[in-house]
């Protein structure tokens, strides 16, 4: 009974600690690597395949873009990791990625998108250039324009 009790505090401290590994990597784009671990939604799941994807990417051309820019890109990807964050751990892989691209719209609006010089929303667009064309991307990407026009 007593090795039973051990172990069943052990396996809960180490899903805690897993869970606190991933709130201190919230301004790096291995938090999704460490999200994955949690959810396991495979490569083709929305913490690789679009969240750490594109985090990475955004790292990779941050010179393309000015110092409000660069400043967007960190803003952006903190409130979208803070939204991951905020979403419920019993919500399967398809949901979690339902509720992750709901938070796009309001995560660029909220954190200045709209101000962006030209120069810079043609940068994210270029770094987003490949994606573009999901259906629900295109939705989600009206509904920015359509925000920033009121």
């Amino acid at each position: 009974m007593q090795k039973a009790l051990i172990s069943l505090f052990i396996i809960l401290m180490s899903l805690s600690l897993s869970a606190m590994e991933c709130d201190q990597l919230e301004d790096d784009c291995d938090y999704y690597s460490c999200i994955e671990e949690q959810r396991h939604c495979g490569k083709r799941g929305y913490p690789l395949n679009f969240g750490k994807k594109y985090c990475l990417k955004f790292n990779k051309e941050e010179d393309r873009f000015s110092e409000e820019g660069k400043r967007w890109i960190r803003d952006v990807r903190q409130c979208l990791i803070d939204q991951a964050l905020e979403t419920k751990d019993h919500l399967s892989c398809k949901e979690f990625k339902k509720e992750q691209f709901k938070a796009h719209v309001p995560c660029y609006i909220k954190t200045g998108y709209c101000e962006l010089s030209r120069a810079d929303r043609f940068a994210v667009k270029k770094v987003i250039y490949k994606s573009m064309w999901r259906p629900y991307l295109i939705w989600f990407g009206m509904k920015i324009v359509i925000k920033c026009r009121l």
